[in-house]
């Protein structure tokens, strides 16, 4: 079977290029066990103009994006550019050369999904995030008044403030919306997706299908026993709708109750504007006994939930977010909101503990309960760790997604477990 997928990031092309970055591994596992069943070729978008090329086993299509170039920057910070419509030509021409059975488009923010108002080769749609719920939870803990306020000179100057970014977001939120309509197969993981799904493509037909994890999250168990001082751990982005006025405003009432503790944050640097908007916003010191680490690769993330006593996801909206799921896996007791889809990956006091998204009370009486109870907290994480194993597991999901494949090809499959 000749599969297409259309992917935000070059997948395991990074290697051919000698980029790495943060971002996409979980396509990156899911494409290495799907190119040894099928005949795949991805399209993306990258910064240079390059020809289609073959790595490993997999085809790659190039689309030239226009993004490192000063005049682009400025477009995309003042008026929040997003990719024009006529790149659909682009796909269809890709599409036209390789002759899938089955498009497969993952994520729904980029603009891949318009092709479908000029194509008839059977397309299922992952859903990613959700832009149109995001823009909505956008300011959830920070106003919109006050990330203005606190942005500083250089920012306006540059627009590279923390709420620069909403304007973009909100013509990406109505291009979804199109995508949505024009999708006639969807793939989901969570009651969250499947529910904004059944609003946003109400005719379409609605597939599960769960997520390879990144490998190196498969190896490893975490065993830990509590100590005077709770080592905290948190991964996480500067984006203004992650949460992490939530994390400083309850690490300030940790400090206020005199618990002993140190929590680190991938994902943020000491530099970063959200911080300091954050910090002035809720007028609350910035903790010392926060560490933040910056980007982290794959095994100082791993190393630092296997080091920790507690994991904290601390976002206002989500829908399957790879940096809990990672915790799960490896066992880590963990702390979530409840927000998006977290509701499917952790059963409150079952396999970790949920609190409302942007309550630092809770989270901070959640820690509290988690050390007096900490045997609990073990529980939790082990009840967690196998649930993971079970929904993460890699022969699964590919026979998952084969069916569905050949479920929207009209074609039969069969010997898949």
């Amino acid at each position: 079977m000749k599969v297409l997928w259309f992917t935000n990031t070059p997948c395991l092309a990074e290697d051919y290029f000698n980029n790495k970055t943060m971002n996409g591994g979980f396509l990156k596992s899911l494409e290495k066990v799907m190119q040894e069943e099928v005949d795949l070729s991805i399209a993306f978008y990258y910064n240079k103009e390059l020809s289609s090329f073959k790595y490993g086993k997999t085809n790659y299509f190039p689309i030239y994006k226009e993004s490192n170039g000063l005049s682009a920057k400025i477009k995309t910070r003042i008026f929040g550019k997003i990719e024009p419509e006529e790149d659909t030509n682009r796909f269809i021409q890709i599409i036209n050369e390789v002759k899938p059975d089955v498009i497969h488009v993952h994520g729904t923010e980029g603009p891949f999904g318009l092709f479908q108002q000029s194509s008839t080769v059977p397309t299922v749609v992952s859903i990613q995030g959700n832009i149109s719920v995001y823009e909505l939870k956008y300011f959830s803990g920070i106003p919109l008044s006050d990330a203005v306020k606190y942005t500083n000179i250089k920012e306006r100057l540059f627009f590279t403030g923390v709420a620069q970014n909403f304007t973009r977001f909100k013509k990406q939120a109505i291009r979804e919306k199109k995508i949505f309509k024009l999708s006639k197969n969807i793939i989901g993981r969570t009651y969250w997706d499947r529910r904004v799904a059944k609003v946003l493509a109400p005719n379409a037909h609605y597939f599960h299908n769960d997520e390879v994890l990144k490998e190196v999250f498969y190896q490893g168990s975490w065993q830990n026993e509590i100590t005077d001082t709770l080592q905290l751990f948190t991964t996480t982005g500067p984006n203004i709708y992650k949460g992490i006025e939530t994390l400083i405003h309850c690490a300030h009432l940790l400090d206020l109750s005199n618990i002993r503790y140190k929590w680190k944050v991938a994902g943020i640097k000491p530099d970063d504007a959200i911080l300091r908007v954050a910090t002035r916003s809720l007028h609350v010191p910035l903790s010392p006994n926060i560490e933040f680490l910056g980007k982290a690769d794959d095994q100082k993330l791993k190393v630092s939930i296997l080091a920790c006593h507690i994991y904290l996801a601390i976002s206002h909206i989500e829908n399957s977010p790879n940096s809990l799921c990672e915790a799960l896996i490896l066992g880590a007791p963990c702390i979530a909101t409840h927000a998006g889809g977290t509701l499917n990956f952790i059963k409150d006091r079952i396999t970790g503990i949920l609190i409302q998204d942007g309550d630092p009370f809770s989270m901070a009486g959640a820690i509290m309960e988690t050390k007096e109870n900490y045997n609990l907290a073990k529980d939790m994480g082990v009840n967690a760790r196998k649930e993971a194993l079970a929904r993460h597991d890699k022969n699964k999901i590919v026979s998952d997604l084969l069916n569905i494949y050949y479920s929207i090809s009209g074609n039969k499959i069969s010997n898949l477990n």
